[in-house]
């Protein structure tokens, strides 16, 4: 058993690594390849954009900075000109960045000396339901979100406890940078996070220099995509409308209906119909009296919200455990048994529940522990994430970004457990 252990603790990023290769070739459902089109259609357009001498449009729904990430392996695809090339490629990247946060999420661990069966426990939890692998079989802004959590993990840790150099603090940096550039709701956290930052005691040319590697790049981000962009501004604003008029309806009649919602089809829940008509009845207001529609959705809202207390805080208390649930749609709306599609989801969301368990203890443990600053930072990112699906529309891949950050308060549970069971073992001896 110990050189099983062993191996698993010693090989986490190959093993991941064989992962991507099977589930490429034989899991029997993938996300969609190219989501809903934008990252695909907008990398293209950004080879053509650099390839034209700089000039053109660019499709730019999400983040930014997601396109740059694509980039790479968009642009040794492109003289092929074909959807398969630019998918392989694309995967073929991401699995290569999946396994970069592995090999980052598994030095944090080094870092504080847990032990190879900690680590072992880590990777099989990571196994069980290796969502992160799932998503890398797709041009979507996961796998990059992925990648900049385990990294700015990792980073923040070795800075705090190990005197971190000027390249941890880059690396800091560009984690963040990444993160919000591919996953912009999550601004909120940086605001906080930096301004927690600057409180702490560190040296000030190093806080400055963080704080303006991560704002002049995002504030060139979008200045680019201002220039570029051909989407019409009006867009965000019908994107943000919607989706707080969602989540009022969200698990409103429908409480255990958790099947993430897209479209008028087969699969569509009374919430997800009566929001619709809820949108046109307000759309329609609207129009006839010339009413500003944002300023109308919010009031609408907030009203709902006060008349409808109790309501609120069962969607609320629902969505921490929804929200964090991972429903595999191509498996829900495909013609197998239902022994097999509730099997399987029963399997996932068990292990993501124990995950949260053991992570909310991690949490406990860190406050106890007086680790603060792996504490507080811990807090803001999964706080605010639980907060943003409470207030806009819940999908998991909002909350997908906080899985390295559960895995590494797992770890630091599993690691508290079994010093306790060896200080016990020590005094009975």
């Amino acid at each position: 058993m110990k050189r099983i252990i062993d191996f698993v603790a010693k090989y986490p990023v190959a093993i991941t690594a064989l992962i991507c290769i099977v589930f490429h070739f034989l899991l029997p459902f993938k996300p969609k390849p190219f989501g809903d089109g934008e990252y695909h259609e907008g990398t293209i357009q950004l080879v053509e954009y650099i390839l034209n001498g700089f000039q053109g449009n660019i499709r730019v729904d999400k983040g930014m900075f997601t396109l740059f990430y694509y980039l790479t392996p968009y642009s040794l695809a492109y003289a092929f000109h074909s959807d398969a090339v630019f998918y392989l490629f694309g995967i073929a990247f991401n699995s290569i960045v999946v396994c970069a946060g592995i090999f980052y999420l598994f030095k944090t661990l080094d870092l504080l000396g847990f032990s190879n069966k900690v680590k072992a426990c880590a990777l099989i939890i990571l196994c069980l339901f290796p969502i992160h692998v799932y998503y890398a079989m797709g041009i979507l802004a996961e796998t990059a979100a992925f990648f900049a959590i385990t990294l700015f993990v990792y980073s923040w840790v070795r800075i705090n406890e190990k005197s971190g150099s000027r390249r941890h603090f880059v690396a800091l940096s560009f984690a963040l940078l990444m993160l919000v550039g591919t996953r912009p709701n999550l601004l909120p956290f940086l605001i906080v996070f930096l301004l927690y930052f600057l409180v702490l005691k560190f040296d000030w040319n190093r806080k400055i220099a963080v704080i303006a590697l991560v704002v002049i790049p995002l504030f060139l981000l979008g200045f680019f995509e201002g220039k570029v962009s051909r989407v019409d501004e009006n867009f965000k604003s019908i994107v943000f409308r919607n989706q707080i008029l969602w989540s009022r309806f969200e698990l409103r009649d429908e409480p255990f209906n958790w099947l993430p919602q897209h479209g008028q089809d087969q699969f569509a829940s009374s919430d997800y119909l009566n929001n619709l008509k809820k949108r046109a009845e307000l759309d329609s207001i609207c129009d006839q009296n010339n009413f500003d529609k944002t300023q109308y959705y919010l009031n609408w809202v907030k009203d709902d919200i006060i008349q409808n207390p109790g309501l609120t805080l069962r969607q609320y208390f629902l969505k921490f455990f929804q929200s964090q649930s991972f429903i595999i749609s191509p498996l829900m709306k495909s013609n197998k048994s239902n022994l097999i599609k509730y099997g399987v989801h029963g399997y996932i969301n068990l292990i993501n529940y124990v995950l949260i368990l053991f992570a909310l203890i991690g949490m406990y443990l860190l406050a106890k522990n007086r680790k603060y600053r792996l504490f507080f930072p811990s807090l803001f990112l999964w706080g605010w994430s639980l907060l943003y699906v409470f207030i806009f529309h819940s999908e998991q891949r909002y909350m997908f970004p906080v899985r390295p950050l559960l895995i590494f308060l797992f770890a630091y549970t599993i690691n508290h457990y079994f010093q306790d069971k060896k200080s016990s073992s020590s005094q009975a001896h």
